[in-house]
């Protein structure tokens, strides 16, 4: 099995509300994956509706958004076309404005589905091409979704992709394609609200049922591996949602889930792997476009590990 067909992109909550594991290959019957990760995200700024860059908040000098979270990742082949795929965030989030800073934290918005191999749409054994269909739900952990800054949206969401990739053999290298869409249901059942009270709760959103667009996902991503203890990546993900950003849509600085939002991430990474089967990585990425969101940078930090 080649090296990157178990290596994962990121995981990045709400920022980035869809996970990409090698989202093309499926992990062999009895293998499991595990990573666990660390994510720094920072902004100063924000894309509005149409995507202009303003400061995140207004009389605010400097970084106003912090995300410094913490994700377990895992994938388990139940059988050599079908793998488990979970993902448990613990979301801690801070914003600040010109009178106060918000902080909350707490288990976001877990999210499980699997990976089916289409393999034979593409070619038999042996070949260097893979497809794969990714269906995720995502299920919210109880929060309360009207706290600001909220740890996620608060409401189930269920999504698919059909993902494609190649071997660039005898390069050491591979590269992969998706595409998917999100649908965001308005049920709520699994989290909380509560309700506000007038100049006493300044870190409450009155609004406690958004209702939030679908979306449009995608991603790409092409890695090399030029020595086994090494591999490097590129990395591009999207989200577009289904009806352009409005002025009526957009997010407080207090409380940043738009209920529609566009954007791009690019980025790339390093793992090292001191040994085949442990992996230590770090990967960053910048926000060149949006609208309705916020114009983050971001790190991740992991260690993955590999039982066979």
């Amino acid at each position: 099995m080649m090296r990157w067909s178990f290596l994962p992109l990121f995981l990045a909550g709400f920022l980035l509300p869809f996970t990409a594991h090698a989202q093309a290959w499926t992990q062999p019957r009895g293998e499991a994956y595990v990573k666990v990760s660390h994510g720094r995200s920072t902004a100063a700024e924000q894309y509005d509706f149409e995507g202009a860059v303003l400061p995140y908040a207004d009389n605010v000098d400097g970084d106003a958004f912090f995300d410094r979270s913490l994700y377990l990742y895992g994938e388990y082949g139940l059988s050599d076309s079908f793998t488990l795929v979970a993902l448990l965030p613990y979301k801690r989030l801070t914003v600040e404005d010109a009178a106060f800073e918000y902080t909350t934290g707490g288990i976001g918005s877990i999210m499980v589905g699997g990976r089916y191999n289409l393999k034979p749409l593409v070619g038999g054994a042996g070949t260097p091409q893979t497809l794969a269909v990714n269906a995720m739900f995502t299920l919210p952990a109880g929060y309360t979704r009207n706290f600001a800054p909220s740890i996620g949206p608060g409401q189930v969401d269920v999504q698919a992709s059909l993902n494609y990739g190649v071997s660039l053999f005898p390069l050491p290298a591979y590269a992969q394609v998706g595409a998917g869409y999100r649908v965001r249901t308005d049920a709520f059942g699994l989290s909380g609200s509560t309700e506000c009270q007038p100049g006493r709760d300044v870190n409450c959103v009155v609004d406690a049922q958004p209702a939030y667009d679908n979306e449009w996902l995608v991603n790409a991503e092409i890695g090399s591996t030029p020595q086994p203890w090494i591999l490097v990546q590129g990395l591009l993900q999207g989200v577009f949602s289904a009806n352009a950003p409005t002025a009526q849509t957009s997010f407080t600085a207090s409380n940043p889930i738009a209920t529609r939002q566009r954007f791009l991430k690019l980025g790339g990474g390093v793992t090292l792997y001191p040994i085949p089967q442990i992996g230590l990585s770090v990967q960053g990425f910048a926000t060149p476009y949006g609208r309705n969101t916020i114009r983050s940078t971001d790190w991740f930090f992991g260690v993955e590990y590999l039982l066979r």
